[in-house]
């Protein structure tokens, strides 16, 4: 997916809220896919001006995303991928083990789409959380719904919520949805803090975005996470999850608001037909 439209407006968003992007590792190289009007357009929403020429230089380093990166205030980034085709700063599977020299060094780990291109998502994920440092952000931008065959899987709240977790260290301050064409965006709530599945049916391609912090260093996935639903009903709590209404409930502002033309929703129960 690279930067587009929508990963830029997320990450100039996770700025806006306090997100250190000092030390920056991205998964795969990522570009900056969007033309340098909207990307002037999209800076400016958020408070920053910067001219046409200035614009222009941050497609200076063929298209990639590093100029981008230190506009948001890196000072140093690393690209991880497992092969150097486009010239990442560091090659390395990630369906293999994190070398320890990275654990804990980078303040922001972003995902631009590439999780979904590796088979082993668990050691992947795990690989991702252990490079935050504390206190750090993990972002994440992934395909939700209508992609299918754009990689191995599509994700859902579910995942994110469960293993962005207490129990493995952090905590997810933010999780959006939005079409790739459309204007809205909606916050996600926790399945298991509302008692029952967050789905989307949409008729067009969806992303998944994710913030989630670094709170304390844990071990990470010692045990697998199961459904929170699942969960319920184990313990003999809960009656099966009834099919949710199809309906969102407005609630105040998310801060997010402040800073973008757009509305946002929180997502109470499922979501369905909006996109």
């Amino acid at each position: 997916m690279g930067f587009d439209d929508k990963g830029t407006q997320f990450l100039l968003a996770a700025r806006s809220l306090g997100v250190s992007f000092e030390r920056t590792a991205t998964i795969g190289r990522q570009r900056l896919d969007i033309s340098p009007r909207m990307l002037r357009r999209r800076l400016a929403t958020f408070g920053t001006t910067v001219a046409g020429e200035d614009i222009r230089h941050l497609f200076d380093e063929n298209g990639f995303g590093e100029p981008f990166l230190r506009l948001l205030g890196a000072t140093r980034t690393e690209s991880i991928d497992a092969s150097a085709y486009e010239g990442a700063s560091r090659v390395l599977d990630l369906n293999q083990t994190l070398p320890p020299e990275l654990e804990g060094r980078f303040t922001a780990v972003i995902d631009a789409g590439s999780l979904e291109h590796v088979f082993d998502v668990q050691t992947a994920l795990r690989n991702c959380m252990a490079m935050v440092a504390p206190d750090g952000h993990f972002l994440s931008i992934a395909a939700a719904n209508n992609m299918m065959g754009h990689g191995f899987y599509q994700f859902s709240p579910e995942l994110f919520y469960r293993v962005f977790s207490e129990a493995n260290g952090f905590t997810v301050e933010r999780m959006l949805v939005t079409g790739k064409s459309s204007t809205k965006w909606y916050e996600v709530a926790d399945p298991k803090t509302i008692g029952t599945r967050v789905q989307l049916r949409s008729f067009r391609p969806t992303y998944l975005c994710v913030s989630a912090r670094r709170v304390e260093m844990r071990p990470i996935l010692d045990t697998p996470p199961h459904q929170s639903d699942y969960v319920t009903r184990w313990a003999g709590s809960a009656a099966p999850p009834a099919p949710a209404p199809n309906a969102v409930a407005a609630t105040e502002p998310h801060p997010m608001e402040r800073h973008a033309p757009y509305r946002l929703l929180m997502a109470v129960t499922s979501l369905y037909h909006l996109l």
